[in-house]
């Protein structure tokens, strides 16, 4: 190996010295799946015996190369050129992976309310922050998945946005497969056994309540979401999705094939949901009054007059728009998903085709009705025996 004279030291050749301010430092340089590399040697003095220590090690590279066994990592674990070559420090965690996803989400230009979403699903997880990604196993989150006191729904949106991070690991080579594409929520998770009124019972409103709730709206664009909601009977996160282009106003129909979770747009809960609804004069009349709001500037129907932006989720809607109108027309509390179950109860007691209703609604047939609203069906039943008898 010949030799260069760099000063007063003799250098072999792929050894140099990087002058700085403090001094010198040897630097090793060599060619590495066809890319030249220059390493520098920090800890190691610009002596005699430091350039011998350079040259031997820079053999023994030169030599794992030749050989197909050189681990870049191993000797230079803080590399630049780490990356370069699909490396990833093994050291980083799933806080590390969770905080590049929620900057890529922010440079997506999503709305505040969105990014306020999965940042809310960053704490959720943060029993889980400090753990390597290698050590993310389907016990691990199944255990997670039980540990938690929140709803199916919120865990099912906490495990989408860290499956979405956990792809960066497959992606930078650190996992061969995405642990939570193996784990199902429903089966892990702990079901409640204190009921909660206003999340499972079916409480209607009277035309009464929905008429006061009307005239309490604080802007005509609330007003608008919740008249179209009453008469429709679309779920929040429908809604928020609802697209001016999913309207058809010569057959009167609203073609239901998305919903907003956490900020994302998904498909709809079930392949039955994607429906077309049938649209009554009431819930035109909202359509009516929206169009001068967002018809111009944006696709979807509804949005929040505060931002100007569409709803990001059902949460939005509840906590920002539902619950300060009912507090201010007096009505009792129930959670917004209660305007479908009026929808539903209110076609009961006109006695419709319940195929219809449960094909309205995105259910696959009937059973779901007598699952939910039996009591109402029976009483309706009762009315028209009662009825029939007379006649």
């Amino acid at each position: 190996m010949g030799k260069a004279e760099q000063g007063s030291l003799s250098l072999p050749r792929g050894v140099t010295l990087r002058q700085h301010k403090t001094g010198s430092t040897l630097v090793i340089t060599f060619t590495y799946k066809g890319v030249l590399c220059r390493e520098p040697l920090s800890k190691m003095d610009t002596t005699s015996r430091g350039i011998k220590y350079a040259d031997r090690l820079l053999g023994e590279i030169q030599n794992q190369i030749s050989s197909g066994t050189f681990d870049y990592s191993k000797y230079f674990p803080n590399s630049k050129k780490l990356e370069l070559f699909g490396v990833v420090k093994k050291t980083k965690n799933i806080k590390s992976y969770l905080d590049e996803y929620l900057k890529i989400c922010e440079n997506r230009n999503l709305s505040p309310s969105t990014i306020g979403g999965y940042e809310k699903c960053v704490s959720a997880l943060s029993s889980l922050h400090r753990l390597h990604v290698a050590e993310l196993t389907p016990a691990v989150l199944k255990n997670w998945i039980a540990s938690r006191k929140t709803k199916l729904k919120t865990i099912r949106n906490n495990l989408s946005f860290l499956r979405s991070a956990i792809d960066e690991a497959v992606t930078d080579g650190l996992l061969t497969i995405n642990p939570v594409t193996l784990v199902s929520a429903s089966r892990y998770h702990v079901i409640d056994s204190t009921p909660n009124p206003d999340d499972y019972e079916v409480d209607p409103f009277t035309p009464a309540e929905a008429s006061a709730i009307y005239l309490h709206c604080r802007f005509q664009e609330w007003k608008n979401l919740f008249r179209f909601a009453f008469n429709t009977g679309l779920r929040s996160s429908e809604l928020c999705a609802l697209r001016w282009a999913d309207i058809d106003f010569v057959e009167n129909t609203a073609h239901v094939q998305a919903a907003s979770v956490v900020g994302v747009l998904k498909g709809t809960k079930t392949k039955a949901g994607t429906r077309k609804v049938e649209l009554n004069s009431e819930a035109l009349l909202a359509l009516k009054d929206q169009k001068p709001f967002t018809s111009m500037k944006s696709d979807f129907i509804f949005s929040d007059p505060k931002t100007g932006e569409p709803w990001a989720n059902s949460d939005a809607i509840r906590k920002k728009a539902w619950v300060p109108t009912l507090k201010k027309a007096g009505v009792r509390y129930r959670n917004p998903y209660q305007t479908r179950h009026t929808f539903a109860t209110r076609h009961i007691s006109h006695g419709v085709n319940l195929f219809w209703l449960a094909g309205q609604m995105g259910h696959k047939g009937p059973e779901m009705l007598f699952r939910h609203y039996g009591s109402y069906l029976a009483e309706y039943d009762g009315r028209t025996s009662v009825h029939s008898a007379k006649l």
